[in-house]
């Protein structure tokens, strides 16, 4: 690992238990106690229903993307990829799940690395403008006060849509201008990496498939928000609703942008809770709420992922290989 990396990681992990001890620091765990025995585990029963299909419809979307690119490919084997990335994700840093899952499709299906690295860009792409839209939304129908003004930042979201969808659908006429043409002669392998990129995004020149990948995407994030309300429901957080719910979705997400320890400790738990606070919500109920979910979903997802591991016929070293770049 190069010291850049160690860094980097050291950075991460200083970050995410300094945001555990600011979280945990005088919080009554007689009290979470307490709170956790009186847990209604019917809701939970129905998180855990909600995470199956918030996962099932996270790798539909992807499957769409990569269905034009990779021939031959099966949902089941993309479901498979999706939830060893995110449980690689809870265990190594750096995020290195998105390249894990990058190289076994480019593996297993014998496909451009560069090629199936566009399709997760484009992923996370629609992913990032979803989360905001929802965001924007939900906060404006749930009267959240926000600070910044929906309707601007949506039709900032709408022009970034827009331009992203252009660029992909005329991409083939953009790469024929004479500047690429020339790059193609000056730097082949750039221009070579660009086509690559350019076929990740051809999904959108169907718009079958580009209303099913939207849709999908909203529906999945739409899971995760249900993930929250029913962990709210089973703690008996009255003040979360579902649209308040929405709003802890994304503090947990840009929480995941910071870095972090693997699994994001210390930075979900801190973003959340502080969220939750601000609502009136009780201090050691804020923190006990996004702990428990974390800790399930964790669980769950990590346990998944070793299992769909052995399932490819892997294990975690022939798993870390991959994610290297090796056979």
């Amino acid at each position: 690992m190069k010291t850049k990396d160690v860094l980097i990681a050291s950075l991460g992990i200083i970050i995410s238990v300094f945001l555990l001890y600011i979280t945990f620091r005088d919080i009554d765990f007689y009290k979470i106690g307490s709170l956790l025995k009186m847990t209604d585990y019917r809701f939970v029963a129905l998180f855990l229903v909600s995470t199956f299909f918030e996962m099932f419809f996270r790798a539909l979307k992807w499957y769409l993307i990569l269905k034009i690119n990779v021939e031959g490919i099966k949902f089941w084997d993309v479901f498979k990829f999706a939830i060893v990335g995110l449980g690689i994700n809870n265990i190594l840093p750096f995020r290195i799940g998105e390249l894990t899952k990058m190289f076994l499709v480019s593996s297993f299906y014998s496909v451009s690395k560069t090629m199936v690295l566009s399709t997760v860009f484009v992923e996370r792409t629609i992913d990032t403008i979803i989360l905001f839209s929802l965001f924007l939304l939900y906060s404006e129908f749930g009267n959240i006060n926000i600070i910044v003004d929906p309707a601007i930042i949506l039709s900032i979201l709408v022009v970034a849509v827009i331009v992203i969808f252009i660029f992909f659908i005329y991409a083939d006429r953009i790469l024929n201008f004479s500047y690429f043409k020339k790059l193609k002669i000056s730097h082949p392998k750039l221009h070579s990496t660009l086509v690559k990129i350019k076929n990740g995004g051809r999904c959108f020149k169907n718009l079958k498939f580009t209303f099913l990948i939207l849709f999908y995407g909203i529906v999945q994030w739409n899971f995760d928000v249900l993930n929250n309300y029913f962990m709210a429901k089973a703690l008996d957080i009255d003040v979360i609703d579902y649209f308040k719910s929405a709003m802890t979705v994304f503090a947990g997400s840009i929480s995941a942008s910071i870095p972090s320890m693997p699994g994001y400790f210390g930075n979900y738990e801190y973003a959340i809770s502080r969220v939750c606070m601000t609502w009136g919500v009780d201090k050691d109920v804020s923190i006990a709420f996004p702990t428990l979910i974390h800790i399930i979903t964790y669980v769950v997802i990590t346990v998944a992922a070793i299992v769909f591991i052995y399932s490819l016929g892997l294990n975690f070293k022939k798993i870390i290989n991959i994610s290297k770049g090796k056979k």
